[in-house]
């Protein structure tokens, strides 16, 4: 017999996580299909990527741009434009990083601030490119999370409507950690209101919202998630 304790292989890991996103899409009447994956790699090899890619994976998810920059590299002399993943930004962007992140990422999902939003569109204009975002909104009161307050996500979308070259694709958010899963509900169920209410800012023909992980992505799905932020659930635990 297979020995129980030994790690879940990522294709088998993958198929799993398919089949409860699957099962969570069903439970709300939704489609499979409407919800992306993208894959946290934080930490992960450039070679456990390209097996993720090669299983069908096009999203990438990294928290640090230093990080991004030398996997960036590896893949660029690996694979042609047209085969390479899309790869997001969901840490915390530093306004020092702005040029090497827009250089790197293709979408970035940490906006928090008026001012973040402005440096990014004056490196879009500079580049003559519109930059993808979507804005980070705080649903959670931890110390610890990042994000926008949500009563101030109204008038920072008025405002940088008037910004050409920033594209805002949807929102973010991160809920608690809970041992109990659904308490995290009511918090994603605020970012889908949220979501909702300012859908028409968002100039994209399939705007983005961007809640849950490893943990709670299935509840996330039942609330409304247009892509879900994995890691561990598809690589294991990191070390």
């Amino acid at each position: 017999m297979p020995n129980s304790l030994a790690p879940i292989s990522f294709p088998c890991a993958l198929g799993l996580v398919k089949e409860r996103l699957a099962a969570a899409a069903k439970r709300a009447k939704r489609s499979a299909e409407e919800i992306d994956i993208l894959a946290v790699t934080k930490t992960i090899s450039a070679e456990r990527m390209e097996e993720a890619l090669a299983l069908g994976l096009r999203q990438f998810g990294e928290s640090r741009v230093q990080e991004a920059d030398k996997k960036r590299e590896i893949f660029a002399a690996r694979f042609p434009p047209d085969k390479a993943p899309r790869w997001h930004l969901i840490g915390h962007l530093q306004s020092n990083k702005v040029r090497r992140a827009v250089a790197l990422f293709d979408c970035i999902q940490s906006v928090d601030s008026l001012k973040l939003a402005e440096l990014l569109a004056a490196e879009g204009e500079r580049r003559a490119h519109p930059i993808s975002c979507l804005v980070e909104v705080k649903i959670s009161n931890e110390a610890t999370k990042q994000g926008m307050p949500p009563d101030n996500l109204a008038p920072f979308l008025e405002r940088a409507a008037r910004l050409s070259f920033l594209r805002i694709e949807g929102l973010m958010g991160v809920a608690p950690l809970f041992k109990d899963v659904e308490k995290t509900r009511p918090y994603f169920s605020a970012l889908r209101t949220l979501f909702e209410r300012n859908k028409n800012a968002f100039l994209v023909d399939r705007p983005i919202l961007s809640m849950g992980m490893s943990q709670d992505f299935e509840v996330a799905v039942e609330e409304g998630s247009t892509m879900v932020r994995l890691g561990s659930a598809l690589f294991g635990a990191r070390s």
